[in-house]
């Protein structure tokens, strides 16, 4: 049995968020193959290679062979499951319940109970992870741009609302490594979150949907929810082609309504575009009893659309359009009479987001705002008829 691979597994849960399951368990219970295998032969070859070196060369093929071998096998990911990243009490409790059973292995009758509660100790987490007990609607901190985690209770249901990404302003032939895979990605897996039901995409602009491509290749995505019109954009049509079925696409329009865990109502466009701001999905959803409304890009000609054709009271808004001036008008705000306001923008952005005259019209209206460039990620929990707010940055 390989000690350091049972007692570091909780640790590398706590930093990290992912385990190859059956290379833990083949170690701990099965064939320790360090310490029956390389160690062993490692040994025997310091007294044999000088004068037998026949046996160090069959020695050497075998120890290349199990490296190739378990090489292999990793490159496949058989095995590697999104754990989600565990807490410091639960690393104590595991460690506990590790030390428990190394203590107990020489004992048979006490070896089974122990292997049963230290398989049992890691499915109960496992489980308390992927079935949690609250949902949450958070705003990730992608910089200037856009991405939105709404996730259900117990029987979790995962969307995104856009992806975030990077516009490039220079050409570079250097390829840069998508902002995914330093924020957006680890957050999904840290939480167990292994597959996304659906992602709903505003329109076409880079910091909404840049990152949409490199997500696809890297997470399963059941659905694209997105405006009518956006496929005959030739710009996104490249982010997406070989990385969906048509059969995983939904094009929507006002009035239509997603139904999977949540009631995603779109409220606009009301006619096909080419996935320009003012073509901006809209999309509005309840969650714990409080309304949540999100816009896009879309300007204010479309927020009066939407005043005027769905007019409706909102807990929640995400201001347009990273705080512009060219969105949500003060007519608007007073139409929808938002409890609080959420501005997704990056920290010293070259268009200066949010506008000051923006921050002023709410202060005007008495209407109070959250950040990203302020509180880092911000997420709203909810769950069994209670909720909080918690942001990455106090």
């Amino acid at each position: 049995m390989t000690v350091s691979n049972l007692l570091l597994t909780p640790l590398l849960l706590f930093n990290f968020y992912q385990v190859n399951i059956f290379t833990v368990f083949f170690n701990i219970l099965i064939v320790p193959y360090f310490n029956f295998v390389v160690m062993p032969l490692t040994f025997i070859n310091i007294f044999l290679f000088n004068k037998f070196l026949f046996i160090s060369d069959i020695f050497e093929k075998i120890l290349e062979f199990g490296e190739a071998t378990i090489n292999s096998f990793a490159r496949t990911n058989i095995g590697m499951i999104i754990f989600g990243k565990i807490t410091w009490w639960q690393v104590l409790f595991l460690l506990i319940v590790s030390f428990c059973y190394l203590i107990f292995r020489l004992e048979s009758r006490k070896l089974k109970l122990s292997i049963v509660t230290l398989i049992s100790a890691y499915s109960l987490i496992f489980i308390s992870i992927h079935f949690p007990l609250q949902g949450q609607v958070t705003f990730i901190d992608v910089g200037q741009g856009d991405s939105i985690l709404i996730t259900t209770p117990l029987f979790r249901k995962s969307y995104l609302i856009d992806t975030g990404g990077k516009v490039s302003f220079a050409s570079s032939k250097r390829p840069k490594r998508p902002q995914i895979e330093q924020i957006t990605l680890p957050f999904l897996k840290a939480q167990g979150i292994d597959h996304l039901d659906g992602i709903f995409l505003s329109h076409q602009d880079a910091d909404h949907v840049g990152d949409l491509g490199p997500l696809l290749d890297k997470i399963k995505v059941n659905k694209l929810y997105m405006a009518r019109g956006l496929l005959k954009n030739q710009a996104f049509l490249k982010r997406i082609a070989g990385k969906v079925h048509k059969s995983q696409i939904k094009e929507l329009l006002a009035g239509d309504r997603v139904n999977e865990g949540i009631k995603f109502d779109i409220v606009y466009p009301y006619q096909a575009g080419l996935g320009k701001n003012e073509d901006s999905l809209s999309v509005t959803f309840k969650v714990n009893n409080k309304r949540w409304l999100f816009t896009g890009d879309l300007d204010q000609a479309g927020e009066e659309v939407i005043g005027q054709k769905t007019p409706m009271k909102v807990n929640y808004f995400k201001l347009g359009h990273h705080g512009s001036k060219t969105s949500s008008s003060e007519h608007f705000l007073q139409i929808i009479q938002p409890d609080l306001v959420f501005i997704s923008a990056g920290r010293n952005n070259r268009y200066h987001h949010p506008n000051q005259e923006t921050l002023a019209k709410l202060d005007k209206l008495a209407i109070p705002y959250l950040s990203t460039q302020r509180y880092g990620s911000i997420s709203y929990r909810y769950g069994f008829g209670r909720d909080h707010f918690e942001t990455f940055l106090k």
